[in-house]
């Protein structure tokens, strides 16, 4: 089968650049994806990409020390959303959905409060509104296996992401649905944890600016997620006004792997552009 190439991309923003792939028509509306804490770019389902671009100009974006991005914003979850309002700024995008997971979900919220012009519309995928909702082990796991990228701690960091032991034939497929970036060889590094270990744990909001958010807001999560309580999606439902929540009973913290089409296809749905061919 065809295996389809894309081309990691640098863009120069006022405070230093950001790498990223886009994927889609130039002439479709503007997606902005962000990752979760310690993802790259790698981690999006290739299926729910292209399900995605088929009515969306999408732009795969990497956070700040990973893979070539690079910023002098402050460093916090409040300084990488500026790194992306300076990304929506030097493209010229307008009419902006952003689609966050976990991590990204937060930086995707405070795009939301800081930039109500640029931003349209956000859609949260296993989020939470601040990481007193994270599992405990997670940072832990991750750092097993930077510091040893052994057989036994990549097995302990999937069953917890995906809150089950995976068959070799989902491997198969996983293996099949990731994206081909030629070059692009970026593992969590060392400084990328740092900052996004310090960003996570010094990140408290009050809860009632969650309900001045007025963007269109569509949250997902999974029953049983292990990464991020469930209840932290419900509250982010219960706080954004007029969300809407759709949750999975499996798939753990990686439900998208196991849902892409129909975690797309609700997204497409959400912010009306079915009709687009």
């Amino acid at each position: 089968m065809h295996q389809h190439e894309y081309t990691y991309q640098l863009l120069p923003i006022p405070s230093g650049q950001i790498g990223y792939i886009a994927i889609g028509e130039d002439f479709l509306p503007p997606m902005v994806l962000i990752v979760g804490y310690s993802g790259n770019l790698l981690h999006w389902n290739k299926q729910f990409v292209l399900e995605l671009a088929k009515y969306f100009r999408v732009y795969l974006l990497d956070n700040r020390l990973v893979g070539e991005t690079r910023s002098s914003n402050e460093g916090s979850i409040k300084g990488m959303a500026d790194d992306i309002a300076e990304f929506i700024d030097v493209m010229n995008l307008q009419d902006v959905k952003i689609v966050g997971w976990s991590m990204g979900g937060i930086i995707a919220q405070n795009l939301a409060m800081n930039y109500p012009d640029k931003v349209t519309g956000i859609s949260l995928l296993g989020s939470l509104p601040d990481y007193t909702f994270t599992h405990g082990s997670l940072h832990d796991l991750v750092t097993n296996l930077r510091e040893k990228p052994s057989k036994e701690n990549r097995d302990k960091l999937i069953q917890l992401f995906y809150s089950e032991e995976l068959s070799i034939d989902f491997r198969k497929y996983l293996a099949q649905n990731t994206l081909r970036i030629p070059g692009y060889i970026y593992p969590f590094n060392q400084d990328a944890q740092a900052l996004q270990s310090s960003s996570v744990e010094k990140y408290k909001i009050e809860y009632s600016l969650l309900n001045k958010i007025e963007q269109k807001t569509l949250i997902f999560t999974a029953k049983n997620d292990l990464v991020n309580k469930p209840e932290a999606s419900h509250l982010l439902h219960n706080l954004i006004p007029d969300s809407q929540l759709i949750s999975y009973a499996n798939g753990g913290h990686f439900f998208v792997n196991y849902h892409p089409i129909n975690v797309a296809e609700h997204i497409i749905n959400y912010f009306g552009v079915d009709n687009l061919c």
